[in-house]
């Protein structure tokens, strides 16, 4: 055989040889293919036009799950809580100094009562010493210091105040200033030395 014979049959097992995977590499580009020549071709205007015209239903397709219409619900309004009321039963009960008291103004005087309540978070007790409408001294208490009581300590020296004293102790809430419950009212007459 001559080289040029030889050279023939390498061609042709060669053409053999790759004429199944050309085969297959036509198979595989022509199935890939095949779906994007049958599907309509879209234009984005004419996508943004059907998706606006079509129903609110969810679209499945196999690749993802179906998108959902969200839905809004209103936020619950939000309700204020009432505060506790005071107890038809509950008092204040003055104890000391007695109502027409007079103290010479040159020490100290204590201020003591009782409430028949616990005190609540937020309440407090305010003690309010006056004299012709305007406020001498003033002290907050929300917690007993007095045993199951309450005391307030007063320098009689820095009051400087001679004449008669109005005092009374109001219950209230510590952010609000309306009383809730108020005592009685007791006078002192505050003499000078």
């Amino acid at each position: 055989m001559s080289s040029n014979g030889s050279r023939k049959i390498n061609r042709k097992r060669l053409l053999f040889s790759l004429a199944p995977l050309v085969a297959l590499l036509l198979v595989l580009i022509g199935v890939n293919l095949l779906p994007l020549t049958t599907a309509e071709p879209q234009t984005p205007a004419a996508t943004a036009v059907s998706i606006a015209t079509q129903p609110a239903t969810p679209i499945a397709t196999s690749t993802r799950p179906p998108i959902l219409l969200a839905t809004i619900l209103p936020s619950p309004t939000p309700t204020i809580t009432p505060r506790p009321t005071v107890p038809p039963e509950a008092t204040i009960h003055l104890f000391g100094p007695p109502n027409e008291s007079t103290l010479p103004l040159n020490g100290r005087i204590a201020f003591f009562w009782q409430y028949s309540e616990p005190l609540l978070p937020g309440q407090e007790l305010l003690f309010t010493l006056r004299q012709n409408d305007a406020v001498i001294a003033t002290s907050r208490l929300n917690q007993p210091n007095f045993g199951t009581g309450y005391q307030i300590l007063l320098e009689l020296e820095d009051i400087a105040a001679v004449g008669t004293a109005v005092w009374q102790v109001n219950l209230q809430w510590e952010d609000e200033k309306t009383p809730l419950l108020s005592s009685e009212n007791r006078s002192l007459l505050l003499l000078s030395e």
